[in-house]
Formats: structure tokens, C-alpha cells, sequence
């Protein structure tokens, strides 16, 4: 815990790039264990879950990444200029971010960005914006496999793929590099649509394969690696599981959250005071003291993505002892139960070792994405760093605990 002279007055948010290059390793191993020629990519998107793109990516390069998700063309175009000429960078927003009247596409050929395109007009628009330059630039083209959100429909494919390819007198200047789906159900292992939308996606490879036989492969987000090898192809896409949020909370095989933690946010102590019984706490006299009640304000709050949903029901941990929230949370202050301190605290602390991110999502009733990308500005942030090695890893227990 920083002492209080290096507790900043807006709180420490410490963020452990050692731990993601190690997560990514993680599922780098898990992946190559069940096809040597399967590898793992990043999703940076929404700069990086809320962590830093150039802190997480540069990070990850480090160990071997060499292929990044983002989900806008300001986003691709960020990472290009931190990255450098070398990984490949796609966007899953597609062409919709990026395609006007004035500019048609330049960017997408001036930083090298990879378009996922999931719709007939999204398809037609990178075949004339090919056309117009006379050359082919590599896309990522999206099937539906039952998730209803973005792709191509599976059932539609060869009707797709003939009137793309209907003259065969010239080339259609479509060379998709990738064909992906997503899961809906990946962290629910037992769920049956898991297997019905594989089979879906491998219909789609046999259709695929036909047209352009050299397309790699890809179905699997975080929970999708553990599904088991028939999931992961040749890409895998993880996003939460890189940042520590659990991948496997309904996997039996896991008894506990196989990522390392990445993130810990201490939140400086602005007052304590004692409440007797029958005073209130907080906005809406929401929380009654029943006795003699020790309370400490600390400043952070829903402006800092401390979620207002917590209000007297979450908790944080101080000195190694859980303290709940009492009261709403506010804009910029939070009050905790202290009475089982023997002294005044100086920090509090969230996401300590005994309190995953799923935890404290699960207090507010949501998931780990939200409480990442919720992480405010005004945090003093703190990266630290410690290169891993993926030759000093020994996965033989992979398909358990660690």
C-alpha cells in the first residue's frame, strides 16, 4: 500500500504490464499446445479495456504479439503510430469508420489497417475502393454464425462469394486475410450453442475455402480458448482475459481465475469520523448506523468509475481487512465502514489479491468490461513492468488450476 506521501490527492490506479505480457503468454501456450500453427492476437480496443494503448501494447509486442483488434479507424490509426510498420493492426468497426466523400479510405491504406467487413455494403465498398487504386488491399471478412449482432449471414455466402466473383475474366480485387466469428455463449462451457455455432463456422470455412482456399481462421475471444482446440483455429482474439477479468467463472476446470492481476487502485482517506446509532450516511439517508460506527471518506467515486451500483454493497480492503461501503456512492467520494481497523487509514484499496475484478462487478451487478472501461482521468497512473519469457513457462497443468 503507498504510503501518504505517495498517495496522490485523486488516488493510485497501478496497472502491472507484467502481468498482462504474462496472460498473454498464458493463452499464447494454451493455443500452440493444441495446434503449433494457432497464435494468439490482442483486442486493444477502447484504448487498451481503459489501461493505456502504448503502455498494454508496446507491452505486448515485447513477448511475441503480433497481431491487434481495435474497433475504430482513429483507433487503428493511434496504434499504427505507437506500433510501427510491423503488426498487424485490424479494425472491427470496418469501413463504416473512415469512409467519406472527401478522403474514401486513405487512411486505411496510409497506416495499413485491416477492415472487418460484416455486410454485402460493407464488402462492396472495400471491392471499389480496391478498384480505384487497382490494387488489393487484405480485409477480414465476418460471418454470422447465430449471434445476430454483425456478419455476413452463414446461409449467404455463395450467393456473396458468385456475384463478387461473376467475371472471372478479371480480378475482383477481394483477398479477405482472415474469416471470423464471434461467440455468444463462450463463457458458459456447457451451453449447446457453443457447438452449434461451431458447426455453423465450419460450414462457413468449407463454403469459404472454396473461393479462397488460403484464408486463415478465426472463432475464439477470451472464454472461447477454453472450449478446447476445436475452437481456436488459426486466431485467437482475447480481450478481458489479458486484463485479468476471469475467462472461466463457469468452467468446472478452473477453481479460480487462471489470469494473473493486472490492475489495484488505492483511493486516498480525506476524513474518518465516528457515527452513532441511528445517525445516517451519505446522500438519501440511505445507511443507519445500528451502533457506534468508525467511517472513512475517501476521495473517488462514480466520476472515477467506482460505480454508483456498489453503493452499500460493495466493499475494498484495507491493511488486508474487507471494508464495506456504506451509503451511496457519490460523484467524487465514497464512505467505508472502518470499525475493524485498530488505526486511521491513509488508502484504501480496490482489486486487492483477495478481490478480483469479478468480484467487485459482481457487487454491482455487472461485468469487468464495464468497471475497466469506467476507470476515470483523474487517477495518477503507475505501470509497472517486468518482461516475461515464454520459454520459462511450464503449462503441463494447463487444462487445471494454476
Amino acid at each position: 500500500m503507498p504510503n501518504k506521501k505517495e498517495m496522490p490527492s485523486t488516488g493510485l490506479l497501478s496497472i502491472d504490464l507484467g502481468a498482462i505480457q504474462y496472460n498473454w503468454l498464458y493463452l499464447q501456450k494454451i493455443i500452440c499446445k493444441g495446434n503449433a500453427r494457432s497464435s494468439c492476437a490482442a483486442v486493444v480496443k477502447a484504448d487498451a479495456y481503459g489501461l493505456g494503448v502504448k503502455p498494454v501494447s508496446l507491452a505486448l509486442v515485447a513477448v511475441g504479439c503480433k497481431d491487434f483488434f481495435v474497433a475504430t479507424l482513429d483507433e487503428g490509426e493511434e496504434l499504427r503510430k505507437v506500433l510501427g510498420v510491423e503488426p498487424r493492426i485490424f479494425v472491427l468497426g470496418g469501413v463504416l469508420h473512415g469512409f467519406n466523400e472527401k478522403e474514401f479510405g486513405e487512411r486505411w491504406n496510409d497506416f495499413n489497417l485491416i477492415p472487418v467487413l460484416y455486410s454485402a455494403s460493407c464488402i462492396e465498398r472495400w471491392i471499389m475502393f480496391c478498384q480505384q487504386r487497382n490494387k488489393t488491399f487484405p480485409c477480414v471478412l465476418k460471418v454470422d454464425t447465430g449471434m445476430h449482432r454483425l456478419g455476413v449471414p452463414a446461409e449467404e455466402l455463395d450467393t456473396l462469394f458468385d456475384r463478387i466473383l461473376h467475371d472471372k475474366s478479371e480480378p475482383a480485387l477481394f483477398a479477405p486475410v482472415l474469416l471470423m466469428s464471434h461467440l455468444a455463449c463462450a463463457d458458459e462451457p456447457n451451453n449447446l450453442f457453443n457447438q452449434e455455432q461451431l458447426l455453423v463456422f465450419k460450414r462457413s470455412v468449407t463454403t469459404m475455402q472454396n473461393y479462397f482456399p488460403n484464408t486463415a481462421l478465426s472463432l475464439s475471444n477470451s472464454s472461447g480458448i477454453f472450449l478446447g482446440e476445436d475452437f481456436h483455429f488459426d486466431l485467437c482474439r482475447p480481450g478481458i482475459a489479458l486484463y485479468g477479468g476471469n475467462p472461466t467463472i463457469a468452467n468446472k476446470a478452473f477453481t479460480k481465475n487462471p489470469m494473473s492481476q493486472v490492475v489495484k487502485l488505492s483511493l486516498p482517506v480525506m476524513q474518518c469520523r465516528r457515527v452513532q446509532a441511528g445517525e445516517s450516511v451519505g446522500y438519501g439517508k440511505t445507511f443507519t448506523a445500528k451502533k457506534e460506527t468508525h467511517l472513512a471518506t475517501v476521495f473517488g467515486g462514480y466520476a472515477d468509475g467506482v460505480l454508483r451500483a456498489l453503493s452499500s454493497l460493495g466493499y475494498a480492503w484495507c491493511s488486508g481487512v474487507k471494508v464495506p461501503i456504506v451509503g451511496r456512492v457519490s460523484m467524487d467520494s465514497i464512505v467505508f465502514d472502518i470499525t475493524g481497523l485498530d488505526v486511521e487509514p491513509d488508502s484504501i484499496q480496490f482489486f486487492e489479491s483477495a478481490q478480483c475484478l469479478d468480484n467487485v462487478a459482481s457487487s454491482a451487478q455487472t461485468i469487468s468490461y464495464e468497471l475497466l472501461t469506467s476507470l476515470g482521468t483523474r487517477y495518477k497512473r503507475q505501470y509497472i513492468s517486468g518482461k516475461r519469457n515464454a520459454a520459462s513457462f511450464d503449462l503441463s497443468g494447463i487444462a487445471h488450476d494454476k
